[in-house]
C-alpha cells in the first residue's frame, strides 16, 4: 500500500492531475512493479519449499494384480522426483486412480471402486490406494456375425474353435481382442482370404455380472486357387517353380500354403525378395460373388547365385589352415547346387566338388553327388584318397531326413613304415532328427544322427566290414532371455567284421581335440604304438558338456 501511495503523491505533484487519474496511473506503476518482481518472489518461495517424499502402497488385491498396477502407477514411476506440493502430490493419486479404474475394467472388473489415504503425520507420507474390486465378470454370450456372405455353419465352428474364448471365462479385454484377432487369422486359413474386421460390441450387464460379445466381419467372397503368374524371373525356370507350389487349382485358399511357398522360395537363396498378392486389386475381388478363383501374383527379385568364400585358420592342434570355395546355386535353372572347396592346412589337402539337386523325382527329395580328392599327413597315418558318391536324400516330416547312397574309393595309406592300397565300396545310410531352434546357433533342442555303412574292401583279398556311428547334441536355454546355454554331447561308434590291422587307417576312429575331446591333442586319445603315435581302433566313446 505504501508504494501505491508515494506514487500517487508524486504523480500528482508533477503533473497536477486529479486525484482519480492519479490514483489510476500509480495503480498501472505498481503493476508494472509486481509483474517484474512476482516471478522472483515465487521462485525464492519454491526454492524454500521442501520436497515431499512419500511411499505407497496398493491394498484389496492378489499379488499378480497388485504387481500389474504398481507397473502403471504414476505415483511409483517417479517416486525418484518427489513434488513440493500437496496439489501436485493430490494430481498423481489422481492420475493412478483413473488408470487403476480403466486398467481393472480391462481385467473384468467392471465394479470397482477406489478409495485413497494420506497420513501426512509420518516422513516420508504415506499413500494407500485401496481397491474393492468386485466381482470378476464373466463372458455370458459370443456371437459372430458377417456382412456379405455367410459362411457355412462348419467354418463357423472352426472360427470359434480358433478364438480360444468361450463363455464363462473371465471378460478380459485383452482376450476379448485377442479372439477377434483369432477370428482374423482364421478366415484367411479357410478360404476368405479378403476378410476384414468390421465391428466389435461388448454389452456389461451389471445386474448378472456378465458380459455379451458380438463379433462382425465382412467375410469377401469365398476365394479358391487359380493360375499363378511370375514377375522378374531372369535364370530361375518358371516350371521348377511351378513344382514348388503346395496347392492344386481349384482347391479352397489356404493362407498357410501361401506361407509355406514364399519360406520354399526365400530358403531357395535365389531370391532377395518374395511378394506373393492377387493380380486384380482386392477391393474389386470384394464386390464379386464367390466362390471366385483370382490369379497370383508372385513377383520375385533374383540374388546373384554365385558366392566366393576365402578364409584361413589357426588351431594348436591342427597348426595352419585355409579354405577356397565357390558356389553356384542355381546351375541349370533349377536350383541345382555346384560347390567346389579346396582346403590347404599342415594335416589335410583336399579338393571336394559337391552337386545337389533338390526335389528329385518327387518333392523333399535330394540328389547327391560327391567327387573329392584327399589327402591327410597326421601322426597316425599318410593318406590319398579319391572317391565317388551318388546319394539320395528325403526330408520325412519336420524333424526327420533319411539318406541312401553308393560309395566307391581308392585309398593309398601308409602308416608304421607299410604302406597300403584299397578299393572300397559301401552303402551308407543314415538317418537325423533334428529339433534344434537354429543351425548355427542352437539354443534348444536335439539333434541326433545315425550312420550305418557296409563295407566291401579290396587289398590281398576280398573283406568286408560295418562302421556305425552314433551322435546327439541337445541344447537347453537357462534363462528366458537365452544367454546362459547347457549344452551336451555324445557319439558313439563301433567297427565290426574286420581285425583293426587289417582295416584302412583312414577308415578307424580318433578321438582327440577341438572337435572330439577337447583338452587333448588331435588323435591323442585312444591307443599308441612305441614310438607314441596313434593306432586308431574299432570303437569310440566321447562325452562332453558345457555352459555358456
Amino acid at each position: 500500500m505504501i508504494p501505491f501511495l508515494i506514487c500517487k503523491q508524486l504523480i500528482a505533484s508533477i503533473f497536477g492531475q486529479s486525484l482519480l487519474r492519479a490514483q489510476l496511473m500509480a495503480l498501472a506503476a505498481l503493476m508494472a512493479i509486481l509483474a517484474f518482481a512476482g516471478p522472483l518472489w515465487a521462485q525464492e518461495a519454491l526454492k524454500e519449499s521442501p520436497a515431499i517424499s512419500y511411499q505407497l502402497s496398493i491394498e484389496g488385491v492378489e499379488t499378480g494384480l497388485k504387481n500389474q498396477l504398481t507397473g502403471l502407477s504414476v505415483l511409483n514411476r517417479e517416486k525418484g522426483a518427489p513434488p513440493r506440493s500437496y496439489g501436485a502430490l493430490r494430481t498423481r493419486i489422481e492420475r493412478d486412480m483413473k488408470s487403476f479404474q480403466k486398467a481393472l475394467r480391462s481385467w473384468g472388473y467392471y465394479n470397482a471402486t477406489l478409495a485413497d489415504q494420506i497420513d501426512s503425520s509420518q516422513s516420508p507420507v504415506k499413500i494407500a490406494i485401496i481397491i474393492f474390486p468386485g466381482p470378476l465378470y464373466k463372458i455370458s454370450d459370443i456371437s459372430l456375425n458377417f456382412i456379405g456372405a455367410t459362411p457355412d455353419e462348419s467354418l463357423k465352428q472352426k472360427l470359434f474353435a480358433e478364438m480360444s474364448l468361450k463363455p464363462g471365462d473371465p471378460a478380459r479385454a485383452a482376450a476379448i481382442v485377442n479372439g477377434e484377432d483369432h477370428i482374423a487369422k482364421a478366415l484367411p486359413m479357410n478360404g476368405h482370404p479378403l476378410a476384414q474386421k468390421a465391428t466389435r460390441r461388448v454389452v456389461i450387464d451389471h445386474a448378472s455380472t456378465s458380459a455379451a460379445i458380438t463379433y462382425r466381419f465382412e467375410s469377401g467372397p469365398e476365394v479358391h486357387y487359380g493360375s499363378v503368374l511370375y514377375e522378374g524371373l531372369t535364370s530361375v525356370d518358371e516350371e521348377y517353380l511351378d513344382r514348388l507350389v503346395p496347392w492344386k487349382p481349384g482347391e479352397p485358399y489356404d493362407q498357410a500354403s501361401i506361407n509355406r511357398f514364399r519360406q520354399a522360395l526365400v530358403s531357395s537363396r535365389l531370391f532377395g525378395s518374395v511378394r506373393i498378392n492377387f493380380k486384380d486389386p482386392a477391393k474389386d475381388l470384394r464386390q464379386q460373388e464367390g466362390p471366385i478363383s483370382p490369379p497370383l501374383e508372385i513377383n520375385l527379385v533374383e540374388t546373384n547365385h554365385r558366392t566366393l568364400a576365402i578364409g584361413a585358420g589357426f588351431t594348436t592342434t591342427e597348426g595352419f589352415g585355409g579354405d577356397l570355395s565357390w558356389e553356384h546355386r542355381n546351375l541349370f535353372g533349377s536350383q541345382e547346387r555346384l560347390t567346389l572347396n579346396a582346403r590347404i592346412a599342415e594335416i589335410e589337402q583336399s579338393l571336394i566338388a559337391d552337386f545337389q539337386k533338390p526335389h528329385f523325382l518327387r518333392h523333399d527329395q535330394y540328389l547327391t553327388a560327391r567327387l573329392g580328392a584327399i589327402r591327410e599327413d597326421t601322426d597316425a597315418f599318410d593318406s590319398l584318397e579319391l572317391n565317388a558318391r551318388l546319394g539320395l536324400d528325403r526330408a520325412i516330416g519336420r524333424y526327420w531326413r533319411l539318406g541312401v547312397g553308393t560309395e566307391i574309393g581308392f585309398t593309398d595309406v601308409e602308416e608304421i613304415d607299410s604302406r597300403r592300397t584299397f578299393l572300397l565300396t559301401s552303402l551308407p545310410l543314415t538317418a537325423s532328427f533334428d529339433q534344434r531352434d537354429s543351425i548355427l546357433d542352437a539354443t534348444q533342442g536335439v539333434h541326433a544322427r545315425l550312420a550305418i555303412a557296409p563295407h566291401l574292401a579290396e587289398q590281398d583279398g576280398l573283406f568286408s566290414f560295418y562302421k556305425m556311428e552314433f551322435d546327439v547334441s541337445s541344447y537347453l536355454a537357462l534363462d528366458q532371455q537365452k544367454n546362459y546355454i547347457l549344452a551336451g554331447r555324445l557319439a558313439l561308434g563301433s567297427i565290426v567284421g574286420a581285425e583293426t590291422d587289417r582295416l584302412p587307417a583312414n577308415r578307424r576312429f580318433f578321438a582327440g581335440g577341438g572337435g572330439s575331446v577337447r583338452g587333448f591333442g588331435f588323435q591323442d586319445v585312444g591307443p599308441l604304438n612305441v614310438e607314441g603315435d596313434p593306432l586308431g581302433g574299432r570303437s569310440k566313446f566321447e562325452a562332453r558338456w558345457k555352459r555358456g
